[in-house]
């Protein structure tokens, strides 16, 4: 009876992990589609050409502002959460995120003066800076509490809104007021049903240690972000155009497939920040034994799929992109390994050794990036990106198996 009974809560253990990892990839998915497949072309065709080109150059650097600001406040306090409950202490988030309000108000200004920008569309443009990043910051609270399908409605309603506001508010001078919207309606729901808000404005204790944890995981963010766009810049200026088009449609199935393991990641960092939580080198090759085995998986089927698929929605790039699929995807998938074997490090390593392993991930993709494109096209960068993304991977394997206990 005692074993049944084990096995029984066992099972239901697995199942309730794996519905959390469900819902949170589909409130991503509802949130991407909203903004990728309806928000961005209603803008598009609303706005003239370089009118929308502009306004694609200025939500790129505000990603970037958003992800180093909101992204790094999430992850930081459930790294650092655990921390707070055994000191008995609360406070010193609620300053970082008035910093960061405050750096994305210079970041608007910059870019305001840089892109001749309407006082109005900038002004908008701040608060959709300021207002997306509490957003990102709030939804820390549900991970913490492993409450995913409130994670899931705040997603729908952001989605929900950015669409209405899409198709009401598609003009030159109006348009950050569509993500302002969008971003304030999830944060509104987040101030509803969390009580990030609540807590004090104040100093602890703790302080000097969660804001050079937050600074350094900052550095990681920023790194990580230049690098996404890396390939476009450099593939643009040592081929042309027509090559970026060409390596982003053969990568297209694999970095598809690294948007849905990105809120995979996400739950295994909700569950790493409970404090009853032990870190264990066991359990760190468990997780990253199935990812590699998924990722090996996945490549075989990506051999029949891929070619298929890509053809299907790039039909003209198809016949220039097919040599490079294969090792496209390969680059994207050693990434994938990289990012699932990232949260348990986060959780129990300093944020130093993260962020050393990113920069040298940098310097070797820029590296081999530089030597191979210009000797074999764009085998050779697909072989950096492959070269660069094995060297992440095993460096943060070494770390894991070193700092672990």
């Amino acid at each position: 009876m005692k074993n049944d009974s084990l096995s029984g809560s066992l099972k239901g253990r697995v199942a309730s992990i794996a519905g959390d990892f469900v819902v949170h990839i589909l409130a991503f998915l509802i949130y991407t589609v909203a903004r990728q497949i309806i928000v961005f072309p209603v803008l598009a065709h609303h706005l003239a050409d370089d009118v929308y080109g502009m306004l694609l150059t200025v939500v790129g650097f505000a990603n970037v502002c958003t992800a180093l600001i909101g992204g790094s406040l999430n992850n930081i306090r459930l790294i650092r959460d655990a921390q707070y409950q055994e000191k008995g202490e609360l406070g010193d988030f609620q300053i970082l995120g008035a910093v960061g309000s405050g750096v994305s108000v210079v970041v608007a200004a910059v870019l305001w003066a840089v892109f001749r920008l309407h006082a109005l569309t900038a002004l908008l443009l701040a608060l959709y800076l300021v207002v997306s990043n509490y957003y990102q910051y709030a939804t820390a609270f549900y991970r913490l509490k492993l409450d995913f399908k409130r994670n899931l409605i705040a997603y729908s309603i952001s989605a929900g809104v950015y669409v209405l506001a899409a198709f009401c508010l598609a003009t030159p001078l109006l348009w950050p007021a569509v993500f302002l919207l969008g971003e304030g309606a999830g944060l509104a729901y987040c101030i509803v049903t969390t009580k990030f808000h609540r807590e004090p404005f104040r100093r602890t204790a703790l302080m000097a240690a969660t804001a050079k944890d937050f600074v350094g995981y900052m550095m990681t963010n920023l790194v990580g972000n230049l690098l996404t766009y890396a390939d476009r810049f450099i593939v643009f200026a040592a081929m042309s155009a027509a090559s970026v088009s060409y390596y982003s449609t053969a990568s297209f199935f694999g970095k598809s497939a690294a948007l849905v393991m990105t809120p995979v990641a996400s739950v295994l960092l909700g569950y790493f920040a409970q404090k009853n939580f032990k870190p264990s080198k066991k359990l760190f090759a468990l997780i990253n034994g199935i990812s590699l085995a998924c990722i090996a998986a996945f490549l075989l089927v990506s051999q029949v799929l891929a070619p298929w698929v890509t053809k299907l929605l790039y039909p003209t790039l198809f016949q220039q992109s097919a040599p490079y699929i294969f090792l496209a995807n390969l680059g994207a998938m050693l990434g994938i390994a990289a990012v699932m074997a990232q949260p348990m490090i986060l959780k129990s390593c300093s944020i130093k050794w993260v962020l050393a392993i990113q920069i040298l991930y940098g310097a070797v993709y820029l590296a081999a990036a530089l030597w191979l494109l210009p000797l074999y096209g764009l085998y050779g960068f697909c072989w950096a990106t492959i070269l660069s993304g094995a060297v992440r991977m095993l460096a943060l394997y070494i770390l894991g198996f070193l700092k672990l206990p």
